[in-house]
């Protein structure tokens, strides 16, 4: 029974916000990213139609070594999402399409600074999805998000006011994983520097 509450009190708390929410604003910490797999490296690859695959949702970087909840929406682009399943004992209030609001009855440890919350069973349908173009999956905040700023957010206690999620490739606009595209870094200005360090993590 203290599971339940603690889990229905965690789901209330991300899904009622808070002015106060914490947000470091330091893109170089507190990262979101899909990878191909758990370790958190490799975000662009091949795959032929029709053959489902899985990948992962990892947060790297953190500044905090527990996760007990965590909200982002996932945007797919020229692919099926088949499902995503958040680890650990929890409750995704998420209603709308892409969004997932997760409340965890038991923290996810951080080892490295880095933890898989979820994976997400995708392919490239053959029949509805243009196979020659690009595949891409997307990171961005929820409608009703907890920080003011609409990032993504994880919670590092219990009852926390959220800290921030940015994404580990640039910006909500870029691709976190891509999938049968050229897989070639782009030029970037100086100031991005942080941003092109998240590439090779």
């Amino acid at each position: 029974m203290k599971k339940i509450v603690l889990v229905l009190t965690l789901a209330a708390c991300a899904l009622s916000g808070s002015a106060f929410a914490q947000d470091p604003g330091d893109m170089d910490r507190n990262n979101i990213g899909i990878y191909l797999n758990e370790a958190g490296i490799g975000n662009c690859g091949g795959i032929d139609a029709d053959i489902p695959f899985t990948v992962f949702v990892v947060l790297t970087r953190l500044s905090n070594s527990e996760v007990w909840g965590w909200e982002a929406k996932f945007v797919f682009e020229n692919i099926l999402s088949l499902g995503v399943t958040p680890y650990g004992e929890h409750i995704d209030a998420g209603t709308r399409d892409g969004e997932h609001i997760v409340g965890l009855s038991m923290p996810l440890m951080a080892m490295n600074q880095k933890v898989v919350v979820a994976e997400i069973d995708l392919m490239v349908s053959g029949a509805l999805n243009d196979v020659s173009q690009p595949s891409n999956v997307y990171i961005e905040g929820i409608y009703f998000a907890l920080l003011e700023n609409g990032q993504p957010a994880y919670l590092e206690a219990s009852g926390s006011d959220g800290v921030a999620l940015w994404q580990a490739i640039s910006g909500p606009e870029t691709p976190q994983l891509s999938m049968n595209g050229d897989c070639v870094p782009v030029a970037v200005e100086a100031s991005s520097w942080g941003n092109l360090k998240s590439l090779y993590r």
